[in-house]
């Protein structure tokens, strides 16, 4: 868990004064024309990597470098947070990562990788709404109906997880309704959707952009979003909170993070031109037609968000016994 110290450290480095701007011009100089690596943990072409290649694109202008995206779906995503984290002092190399990687480290026993000491947080990009989606042969039309018929037949329907943010909402909805259902792991959302419409598995909690076709074209039944308030793509969907089950919230934020041996004027350089991506109208636009979202934060709010989040995922973690797939 990481201590306040750490906090207080991670977000010291990240304080921006003048001469801190001067060393800062000094490195995007020295960068100028370099290509620079962004590694995206998740396979390419589902919501996650809509944004990361969106942040790219802008990014590339920002910092007058070409952004290269790469992905690196193994390993939990540990192995492209472990690449970023041993990368050079330069800051050539970026993770992006949903909220819930964060959690990898303690989902995967003894993996030695700390993500607090290891990678420096530059800011929040965006943030991917969920929803809990079945197949349509379920006799349900509610999650209060899910519940019901998942009690019926312990372990027998199988729930869909990819990311830890789906792992936490299916073990949250298993203790919230009393049911047992069996975790069927990929490694995103596009490799699962296949199965979901098959009916190999039964359910998923997943990125509403990743669902929204099939829900259209009813080869899905979207039963609940799993964010505070309804979507505006389908209004007549009730919130979990409203279908009765209030506990089943996980965290959808997706940041840019840089190894925490970069220099903090680096860092600072890096982290004004992901705000700067961020405010560009046509990065939110982009963002909503996906039933995506641009959610912002300085590198001291990203590094107290983790924080938080770290002491939620270990009360969880502990009470489940989870780990990673």
């Amino acid at each position: 868990m990481p201590s306040l110290l750490q906090i207080t450290l991670l977000a010291a480095c990240c304080l921006l004064g003048p001469a801190g701007q001067a060393h800062a011009t000094e490195a995007g100089a020295a960068n100028a024309g370099k290509a620079l690596r962004l590694l995206v943990p998740l396979p390419a072409g589902g919501p996650s990597d809509f944004i990361a290649r969106q942040a790219a694109q802008h990014l590339s202008e920002a910092l007058g470098q070409t952004v290269i995206v790469e992905n690196k779906p193994s390993g939990n995503g540990l192995l492209a947070a472990r690449e970023v984290a041993a990368a050079g002092p330069e800051g050539q190399t970026l993770l992006y990562a949903p909220g819930s990687m964060i959690a990898t480290p303690l989902l995967a026993k003894g993996s030695g990788f700390d993500w607090v000491q290891e990678l420096a947080p530059l800011g929040k990009i965006g943030r991917v709404p969920f929803g809990l989606a079945v197949h349509p042969a379920l006799p349900v039309t509610t999650v209060a109906e899910l519940a019901t018929h998942a009690r019926s037949q312990p372990g027998r329907l199988n729930v869909a997880t990819s990311t830890p943010s789906e792992i936490m909402a299916a073990a949250q909805f298993m203790q919230a309704a009393g049911v047992e259902l069996t975790r069927v792991p990929y490694r995103g959302a596009t490799q699962a959707l296949p199965d979901l419409l098959a009916g190999r598995v039964q359910l998923m909690f997943g990125p509403l952009a990743a669902l929204q076709a099939q829900v259209r074209a009813g080869a899905l039944r979207l039963l609940a979003v799993l964010g505070p308030e309804r979507s505006a793509a389908f209004p007549e969907v009730p919130t979990m909170r409203e279908a009765g089950f209030a506990g089943v919230a996980v965290p959808t934020w997706q940041a840019l993070y840089v190894s925490a041996r970069v220099a903090g004027t680096r860092q600072q350089q890096l982290a004004r031109a992901l705000a700067t991506v961020a405010a560009r109208p046509d990065m939110r636009a982009e963002l909503d037609k996906r039933l995506l979202a641009v959610e912002t934060s300085s590198p001291q709010e990203l590094a107290a968000t983790i924080a938080q989040d770290l002491g939620s995922w270990a009360a969880l973690i502990e009470a489940y016994k989870l780990t990673a797939d």
